[in-house]
């Protein structure tokens, strides 16, 4: 027995068509030749064989149900397989009902047609990208944000490109699991992962700046709800600049010295 095509459309219409994980579509577009490559897989919670990653005694019928399967790309399908201590019946099951809610609050924001984002009066938006140079700062941003933007340059080498995205990538995954890290030991976790990119963006002259803008998530039909956002950005130090929070650019001293402290 095996997963039934009425199940695979309920799990691929829950999901919204997009990796629980990281959110991305798992569809290409199709071209002038070619049908659009798929690329979703359904992943199952519980192990469908007694010897896979996160085995239960779920009969065969529970095991290929819609309440155990989640829609992932293939990379984070091989992540979930690969890593089951981390990736647990338990995290799944959250992150599955996490992806279905916000693809819910998607498309009823999508039908809506009211939907903004505006500054939050209640708090100073940020001028300038703080210089990130330790874990511990960057982490607490992920853990106060809801949302997420970047920006990367342009035209790089693949070798600086891949590690840049990687860096990106891992933050996107941070922000979706930072609510379910309530340990010590995972929060330093993280924030040593964290610090590793950014020292190893540094040896590579790039320099990491990051702010969380505090918005407002405003629909039309109750109270505005707070929308923290957190922005990240990966420069070369050739083009940098150094300022303070007013976004006045420091002296080469200044800068120096700031370098020092961080």
């Amino acid at each position: 027995m095996g997963v039934s095509e009425k199940t695979r459309k309920i799990v691929w219409a829950e999901a919204g068509g997009r990796c629980a994980i990281c959110r991305g579509e798992v569809i290409t577009p199709g071209t002038d030749c070619d049908d659009p490559s798929v690329f979703g897989e359904e992943a199952h919670i519980v192990a469908r064989s007694k010897g896979g990653p996160r085995a239960g005694d779920l009969d065969d019928a529970s095991k290929h149900s819609h309440t155990n399967l989640l829609l992932l790309c293939s990379r984070h399908h091989k992540q979930i397989d690969d890593q089951p201590a981390h990736f647990t019946v338990e995290r799944l099951r959250e992150i599955k009902e996490r992806h279905a809610a916000w693809v819910r609050r998607s498309l009823d924001d999508s039908a809506s047609g009211g939907v903004k984002l505006v500054p939050d009066p209640a708090f100073p938006q940020p001028r300038a990208l703080a210089l990130i140079t330790r874990g511990n700062p960057l982490w607490n941003m992920i853990k106060a944000s809801m949302a997420f933007e970047y920006a990367l340059p342009d035209d790089l080498p693949d070798d600086e490109e891949s590690l840049i995205v990687e860096f990106l990538d891992l933050l996107r995954e941070y922000l979706d699991i930072a609510p379910e890290l309530h340990s010590v030991r995972d929060n330093r976790d993280a924030e040593k992962t964290l610090e590793g990119y950014v020292h190893e963006l540094a040896e590579r002259d790039f320099l990491v700046g990051a702010y969380v803008r505090h918005l407002l998530y405003v629909d039309g039909r109750g109270d505005p709800l707070a929308w923290p956002m957190l922005r990240v950005e990966v420069l070369p130090t050739s083009v940098a600049v150094i300022t303070d929070q007013a976004g006045r650019p420091y002296t080469t001293e200044q800068g120096e010295e700031q370098l020092a402290e961080e």
